[in-house]
């Protein structure tokens, strides 16, 4: 695998060096590109030798390999000559099992008034490629498309990588891209905003505190964690009570560690933990619902459908053991009341609605909201998603190289036309599944078991939220 992290212009003119190297460390890059050879000088003075910098302009006529493994290569192309001179000189024993091609020759632009997208450049992209029947030797990233976009236009199988590429698309510019490139074309992209790294991670910091912070030579939020409440207090616009929020956020996100309201406690019952997968954010089809009963010698059960033509079986299936096992039991799911619990109850509703009574009267926790909206905890990460908090406790994630996004678009993909070319690797997603379902009963068990008391405020209890609680929004997730 090669960890690439993408840097826009905009990005890099506003991060700091503790932003970039937490970045680094976040991520686990290999390779940081960012457009402009202005910024090469700061990032090789802030980057270990392990980190490889790539910026423009790079070779223009010859390929040029920026990171390879026994696995994987990531090869800059930046003209269809040097995508000729990569085939000419590629042979069978220099081959490797995957290879991305990254460039700027692809560009995407979007109609918005006749909903239809174009990708120029496409043709003499692809022509040396058609000319050696090379068109599925790589996948090809683009830094002139969001990394939301993924598409095949000819064979040529495209995936964006820069934020901000398409403004069209509403794409933060300040956000970040990172992409994990695995075998058989697996791009695992994640996109954050810079505000989540550095001393701007921290609660209630933004950009003007972290000068006022900086000014007070404190730099770093190692330094943050260590200062005392009169120290902060006694800063411009801040005072006491913001002081101790502030010290208690860097706290957490360095020392790894939960801290609860006083008082706040989780349900008794045993809980069941749940996680969907779908085609999409706006899901025509429940197609894998991984369940983990610990009641049952810590079970895990993928309800599963692989046929695009029976869109409530996997659903169907899960009501019918939860009628029978599921009485007076939580069922749990991170982020739940603003996604997996409406959907569940739609498509119940459209798909099996003899069992519309029986979800609707299911308790249903969700550890997001009731930490976060509710306040009863402080979670450690640079963000509040699964995918930040649970490493961030110690849980070692199962690399299987998929995103819920990646997710959603290969069941997309497979679904609207099934065959052996789109099929999707069955096991590897109920991997991914059961990963997020037992990091979720991780990250449980440490709220329920830590002794560690939040020093500001106290929590709501145990209460779900009325259909008009405000929620964060599904993009967060």
């Amino acid at each position: 695998m090669i960890g690439l992290t993408v840097v826009p212009d905009f990005a890099m003119q506003q991060c700091r060096s503790q932003q970039l190297q937490d970045i680094v460390r976040h991520f686990d890059t290999d390779v940081l590109f960012t457009p402009s050879r202005v910024h090469e000088p700061f990032l090789q003075s802030h980057l270990e030798d392990s980190v490889t910098v790539a910026t423009q302009p790079l070779q223009p006529e010859r390929p040029l390999e920026l990171a390879s493994s026994d696995d994987v290569s990531l090869i800059w192309v930046s003209t269809p000559r040097a995508i000729e001179q990569l085939i000419e000189t590629d042979t069978p024993a220099d081959r490797v099992a995957e290879t991305y091609l990254l460039s700027d020759q692809l560009s995407v632009s979007v109609d918005l008034i006749n909903l239809d997208a174009r990708l120029d450049g496409l043709s003499e992209y692809r022509a040396p490629l058609a000319d050696h029947d090379a068109l599925e030797a790589f996948t090809h990233l683009s830094i002139e498309a969001n990394p939301e976009y993924r598409a095949e236009w000819q064979g040529v199988d495209v995936q964006g990588v820069m934020p901000g590429a398409n403004e069209q698309q509403g794409v933060n510019q300040a956000g970040i891209a990172h992409f994990e490139l695995q075998q058989g074309g697996v791009v695992g992209g994640k996109t954050r905003k810079l505000g989540d790294f550095g001393l701007a991670a921290v609660t209630q910091v933004g950009e003007s505190r972290v000068q006022t912070l900086r000014d007070a030579e404190i730099q770093s939020r190692q330094d943050l964690s260590t200062a005392s409440v009169r120290e902060i207090a006694n800063l411009s616009g801040i005072g006491q009570s913001l002081a101790r929020t502030v010290i208690e956020s860097a706290q957490v996100i360095e020392e790894g560690e939960v801290r609860k309201a006083p008082g706040a406690s989780l349900p008794d019952s045993e809980p069941i933990f749940i996680d969907i997968e779908t085609d999409g954010l706006n899901p025509t089809m429940i197609w894998l619902i991984g369940v983990l009963n610990r009641a049952t010698e810590d079970r895990y059960m993928p309800f599963i459908e692989t046929d695009p033509s029976k869109p409530g079986e996997a659903l169907e299936a899960f009501m019918s053991w939860l009628a029978e096992f599921g009485h007076n039991r939580p069922v749990v799911a991170y982020n739940g009341w603003d996604f997996d619990f409406p959907v569940i109850e739609e498509h119940i509703a459209e798909h099996c609605p003899e069992y519309l009574d029986t979800w609707e009267g299911m308790w249903k926790f969700d550890p997001y909201y009731w930490a976060v909206k509710e306040n009863n905890a402080i979670l450690p990460g640079l963000t509040n998603k699964l995918e930040d908090v649970a490493p961030a406790l110690g849980w070692e994630t199962i690399d299987t190289g998929l995103t819920g996004a990646e997710v959603g678009r290969l069941f997309q993909r497979y679904a609207d036309n099934p065959c052996p070319a789109t099929e999707l690797d069955w096991d590897r997603h109920k991997k991914y599944c059961e990963d997020d379902v037992r990091a979720l009963a991780y990250v449980y068990d440490a709220i329920k078991e830590t002794t560690n008391r939040m020093t500001q405020g106290s929590g709501n209890g145990t209460s779900s939220p009325s259909e008009t609680s405000s929620q964060g929004t599904l993009s967060d997730f």
